[in-house]
């Protein structure tokens, strides 16, 4: 006669055992946390700094160098009235690539952000210190990175001044007050209109002088 009890032992031992071989992945993941966020000061307005990423990951995380894993959110969704929490959800916010690992740390840059098209929205955009790494469907990328250039401003136009000359005319006069003769006054304009007989007047002179000496 078989024991019943011997069937459900047999079920725990196996539940346990399966347990046991999932606790590590799964407890790598949840350690495996961005803990700061870092940037450079650039020398040229053109450059874009560098953005780093320092990750919480000892030398069981998995993660290798060049390796592209996944930054998730976890969020915690409640009802309408926020009293009631409903559960929690793991919505992906980007992928990071890592350049370098330490004893516990790994620093990593930003390869891509992912779409909002066909996932949940974030009210926060771009990975930020707290997000978790995921290494499920992760890959390795060797190619050298590319930076990005900050778009250049468009030069400012100097304003053009123009200077307008405005020539200054000043009325010619009339003919008629050209060719016009100055007016003289009564006197003088006799005296001009009178001839003068130069001759005569000397000969008048010259018989003065012979009357006062004859007498």
């Amino acid at each position: 006669m078989k024991k019943p009890w011997k069937g459900s032992i047999m079920l725990l031992a196996l539940i346990f055992s399966s347990l046991l071989h999932s606790a590590p992945a799964h407890a790598a993941n949840a350690s495996m946390t961005i803990v700061d966020v870092r940037r450079n000061i650039t020398l040229a307005n053109d450059e874009e700094p560098y953005k780093d990423f320092y990750i919480a990951a000892d030398a069981s995380s998995g993660l290798k160098k060049n390796m592209v894993v996944t930054a998730v959110r976890k969020i915690n969704v409640r009802d309408a009235s926020g009293a009631n929490a409903v559960g929690e959800i793991l919505v992906p916010v980007g992928q990071l690539k890592i350049i370098a690992i330490y004893d516990k740390v790994a620093v990593a840059r930003e390869f891509t952000l992912l779409s909002r098209d066909d996932l949940p929205m974030l009210e926060q955009v771009g990975i930020m210190t707290g997000d978790r790494i995921e290494t499920r469907g992760s890959f390795i990328d060797n190619s050298k990175p590319k930076r990005k250039k900050v778009a250049e401003a468009p030069p400012v136009q100097s304003a053009t001044v123009t200077t307008v000359a405005v020539a200054v005319t000043t009325p010619a006069p009339a003919a008629k007050e050209l060719q016009a003769p100055m007016a003289l006054p009564a006197p003088e304009k006799a005296l001009a209109q009178a001839p003068v007989n130069t001759g005569e007047k000397l000969e008048k002179v010259a018989d003065s002088g012979n009357n006062s000496g004859n007498e």
